[in-house]
């Protein structure tokens, strides 16, 4: 019985540690993050009203769209696109998210990819940005990748910048963009597969891992 109480707790230490850890990932989610949704954006920029309803491409005007072309998650992907003249112009898409827990660490990956070459002449053209608001909506502090390479044509690459949320965030903003200069004819770039998530403090990590040693030690130790 001795044994079994022992084995009981340290499960339930790892039952402990394991819904803290899923907790501090499932905070401040983005809203179809795969583009799985018809894409519709908003009418106009983001406020608290629309804060949590997915995303937006008023920043750079009507130029993305869900697209079935390419997808390296599901069925869809976002497709940006740049027409003649468009020079410097960043488009693509940004949301704003709530659930934003002061002074953790907020992780935002998306996937890039341009089926053809481009025609411009930037070589570094896609940013991803994390952004922090305040409970107003303005702008806290914004982390980016800076303007970066796209990987090999029609191979999908990897984005990922981290930051942590400073005193007085209260939403997050992730934006994908893209951008060319020079081009001849339209140049499109796809995203797809974005997330956001809470990076594990390592007192959690901690915990999680003896929780989860402490029932085999255990049992090992019986059985020897």
């Amino acid at each position: 019985m001795k044994m079994l109480n022992k084995i009981i707790g340290g499960s339930s230490i790892a039952i402990v540690a394991a819904v803290a850890f899923s907790a501090s990932t499932t905070q401040a989610q983005l809203v179809d993050g795969s583009f799985e949704n018809p894409f519709q954006s908003l009418t106009a920029a983001i406020t608290l009203a629309t804060v949590n309803e997915g995303w937006d491409v008023n920043f750079g005007g009507a130029t993305a769209s869900q697209s079935s072309a390419y997808a390296e998650d599901g069925s869809y992907s976002l497709l940006t696109y740049n027409a003649i003249g468009n020079n410097w112009n960043p488009v693509g898409t940004y949301q704003v998210v709530s659930g934003i827990s002061v002074g953790s660490q907020y992780t935002l990956s998306v996937y890039a990819m341009a089926p053809t070459a481009l025609t411009g002449n930037y070589g570094t053209p896609i940013d991803v940005q994390l952004q922090f608001f305040n409970s107003s909506l303005v702008n806290i502090t914004t982390t980016e990748t800076g303007w970066s390479t796209l990987g090999a044509l029609g191979s999908w690459k990897q984005y990922s910048v981290t930051a942590t949320a400073p005193a007085g965030a209260v939403y997050a903003a992730p934006y994908l963009m893209f951008m060319d200069n020079g081009q001849t004819a339209q140049d499109n770039v796809y995203f797809d597969n974005a997330t956001l998530t809470v990076v594990p403090e390592p007192s959690t990590l901690a915990l999680l891992s003896l929780g989860l040693a402490v029932p085999f030690y255990f049992i090992r130790r019986r059985k020897s």
